[in-house]
């Protein structure tokens, strides 16, 4: 008798469990989805760990995170790529290297125009996947603006990191973005006058300026009127890591150094996976997570340069 009325319970709880279950998943699929992307530029994982970055590091313990992605493309093939801010927001934006969208440099002070018609950006895909959806991209790096972003509903450029703290709160109390993308620029300029690396201490200051500003942001999310009928995943990401200046007192990326290309990806929400993944992808992985999570499916003919990162299957 005993082992039957065990058995009794065992069942009653475990169906409980399926019910609330079940339940969780209906609430969520009810719920509008919506992506948002924080670009840190140059900001090195191994730093981010090392700093008080309280905001960046919830962001991992409440998704998916590696620690060691990489940028810069994969060595020995044609894909290697500078580690340049060119090269690489243009790879996390299309989600692909620059051998495929042509956007890597710039000629006579200009950048030399990518191909988006072969490999469109996430903004152009969502605008024809539902050309409703709205789309925003702002950057303090007034180029990711000007020839990173065709197919974006709105395009600005925030002079400062808190500028592009302040457009995006305005954002997101004013307007309902699919999907929003933005730069930060401060922790790239700290490296490059004082070098990059987890035991600099104005390059560690940058950072946890970053991290406020992340915590502000996510902040916002949380504030809006309908957040709780919205799921939101949340990804944060860096473009390149840095090395010493062999000529100057401080730092530079471009090469291929391990230094330069070790990158981080964090991607946090309900639709996340728990826990740290490594070897990490490349940086081309943020584009199609964000175009999976959004319901978009990743077409073979579109050549990408990698799979979605982080997300439950």
């Amino acid at each position: 008798m005993c082992s039957g009325k065990w058995v009794r319970h065992a069942v009653v709880g475990v169906i409980g469990a399926l019910v609330v279950s079940l339940s969780a998943s209906a609430a969520l699929a009810d719920k509008t989805k919506h992506v948002l992307i924080i670009g840190i530029d140059g900001a090195m994982p191994d730093a981010v760990k090392a700093a008080k970055a309280p905001n960046l590091k919830a962001l991992a313990a409440d998704g998916a995170v590696s620690w060691d992605a990489f940028a810069g493309g994969v060595l020995g093939t044609p894909s290697r790529q500078n580690t340049a801010s060119m090269a690489s927001w243009h790879s996390i934006i299309t989600g692909v290297w620059a051998n495929k969208h042509k956007g890597a440099r710039m000629l006579r002070g200009q950048p030399v125009p990518a191909d988006h018609v072969s490999y469109p950006t996430m903004f152009q895909r969502l605008k024809s996947h539902d050309g409703a959806a709205r789309s925003v991209c702002i950057s303090n790096w007034p180029i990711i603006t000007q020839v990173m972003a065709p197919g974006a509903t709105f395009k600005a450029r925030g002079a400062g990191d808190a500028k592009v703290v302040e457009l995006a709160k305005k954002e997101l109390a004013e307007n309902t973005p699919t999907l929003m993308f933005l730069q930060l620029d401060e922790v790239d300029g700290a490296g490059h006058a004082n070098n990059y690396g987890p035991k600099i201490p104005k390059y560690l200051e940058a950072i946890e300026q970053a991290d406020k500003h992340v915590g502000e942001i996510v902040a916002a999310v949380k504030a809006r009127k309908t957040y709780a009928n919205e799921e939101w995943l949340i990804i944060a990401v860096t473009d390149h890591g840095g090395t010493k200046d062999p000529k100057g007192p401080g730092g530079v990326h471009g090469g291929d150094s391990p230094q330069e290309r070790k990158a981080f990806i964090i991607v946090s929400g309900a639709a996340a996976k728990k826990g740290e993944v490594t070897p990490g992808p490349g940086i081309t992985a943020v584009a199609p997570t964000a175009l999976a999570f959004l319901g978009i499916k990743i077409a073979p003919q579109w050549n990408l340069d990698a799979k979605p990162f982080g997300l439950k299957e």
